[in-house]
């Protein structure tokens, strides 16, 4: 039987000076892997924390320095298992260039993506925790380095819209889509549909991997779905019925490499409710990983997740959002301005400044109900239709910073609306239209507080740019 708590050694037996500047692998060999074992899960089946997949690697990177200099005791979660053993602190055994040459490639090893460790963010790491005496807790820890919030799994995702009315799932490579658009949050939601009945997704992507080995997944649907992974089913819910009772759920394993395994996910709903909720973890791992707005079971106290742009990038939101229409979506850009678009009317529908929004409800629980912006003044632009009834929604794109560019087509012209974030809290508006020769007179909205004019006349080939005032 293991003891509640362990001495995480590192199996110091001191390198040569000479040595300070070996490979990172060979030093994680020597004083990592008898614990964290040499394939990064974790020595003597799993006893001890895994590095492997761990969401302790991504982030700052100064947490992971922090841990080898100081040492870690008490309790902690890695990868949904609980942990309290005791890591003695390295700061005088290992060197600069060998803590920051382990890290390099632990954060690079078994399909993580950490950042990069230089000798000098070591130093500087090291000064600035020097007169610490004791070893680090999980919660002092979160409290400087907050964990991420992490991507889900699914990566390089689309999903294409079918309509038709089925009893089993169909062949949709002979049926032709609707609408195909990015789904940059990995996430599965039946709302981006925007249909109550009668309809099918068809998801396609990458299932990123943390580690070579067994995975589990378990799927369920309301009404019919299908997880397909490099070509092989793995798991499908068949026929007509809900979800949510346990007697339709499907589960299913597939031994994956790390890194990009091609991804497709099936569904189709007939009448009623509708909703599909995917989740998947290791062989021998506690808590189930979803990939979807639904789960099977909704969890009392639902915590928040604050939505905010990061790294000067802008952050979307797909979920339905108080104000605007089912297929509403929201981008918060830098400098703390904020708009959703709607799909259904093709307009920008909510401007507003300051936070962004909570996406807790949705992310967490069933994704039920409208979530309202973070913010106490939101302003309506409008809430109906401004183009033409033939206008039609054929996606948006997005530029290296996340900013939106969504395009329309209208009778044979095609209008790119464009949206970036400008200075002192500003949104930069770009309409573009393609093709044909006729005018065309856009609506801004009747909003005084935000738009500087009713409308624009738009010629083909000439752009024509809109600055909103947001404060």
């Amino acid at each position: 039987m293991i003891p509640l708590r362990y001495t995480l050694l590192f199996c110091l037996s001191l390198l040569p000076t000479h040595l300070r500047a070996q490979d990172g692998e060979q030093l994680y060999g020597l004083y990592c892997a008898a614990c964290h074992a040499p394939d990064g899960k974790g020595a003597t089946g799993g006893a001890f924390p895994p590095l492997a997949g761990s969401e302790w690697i991504h982030g700052n990177p100064k947490r992971s320095v922090a841990i080898i200099l100081k040492g870690l005791t008490g309790p902690i979660e890695v990868s949904g298992k609980s942990y309290n053993l005791e890591m003695p602190p390295q700061g005088d055994a290992l060197t600069d260039d060998q803590i920051g040459a382990i890290l390099n490639f632990v954060h690079n090893a078994w399909g993580n993506t950490g950042q990069e460790v230089k000798r000098d963010l070591v130093r500087v790491t090291r000064a600035e925790f020097e007169s610490r005496t004791t070893p680090w807790t999980a919660p002092e820890l979160l409290k400087l380095f907050p964990l991420e919030k992490q991507d889900t799994a699914l990566a390089n995702l689309t999903s294409r819209v079918y309509k038709g009315q089925w009893n089993l799932m169909p062949d949709f490579n002979k049926i032709q889509a609707e609408n195909v658009e990015e789904e940059h949050k990995g996430i599965l939601d039946t709302a981006l549909a925007a249909m109550k009945e009668d309809f099918g997704i068809v998801w396609e992507g990458d299932f990123m991997a943390p580690v070579d080995g067994e995975h589990l997944f378990i799927l369920d649907a309301d009404d019919g779905a299908r997880l397909i992974l490099n070509g092989q089913p793995v798991a499908e819910v068949k026929g007509l019925g809900p979800m949510g009772s346990g007697k339709r759920i499907s589960k299913g394993k597939a031994v994956l490499k790390a890194g990009a395994n091609p991804v497709r996910i099936e569904y189709f709903q007939g009448k009623g409710e509708q909703g599909i909720s995917l989740g998947w973890k290791l062989t021998g791992a506690k808590e189930w990983q979803w990939v979807s707005a639904q789960t099977p079971k909704s969890k009392p106290g639902t915590p928040p997740i604050p939505l905010t742009p990061q790294d000067g990038k802008t952050v979307i939101y797909r979920n339905f959002i108080e104000g605007s229409t089912a297929r509403g979506i929201g981008f918060g850009f830098p400098g703390a301005v904020n708009m959703v678009y709607s799909a259904d009317h093709l307009a920008p529908e909510l401007m507003w400044s300051g936070g962004f929004i909570d996406a807790g409800r949705h992310w967490t629980n069933r994704g039920q109900g409208f979530q309202p912006p973070l913010a106490d003044e939101v302003v309506t632009l409008t809430k109906q239709p401004i183009l033409a009834p033939s206008a039609r929604f054929k996606g948006y794109s997005l530029d290296p910073n996340g900013n939106p560019t969504f395009h329309i087509k209208l009778d044979g012209q095609l209008l790119s609306d464009a949206f970036a974030p400008g200075p002192d809290g500003t949104l930069i508006r770009t309409l573009t239209l393609s093709g044909g020769a006729s005018v065309l007179e856009i609506p801004l909205g009747d909003n005084p507080s935000v738009t500087p004019v009713k409308s624009v006349s738009l010629a083909p080939g000439k752009p024509v740019t809109v600055t909103y005032h947001l404060k």
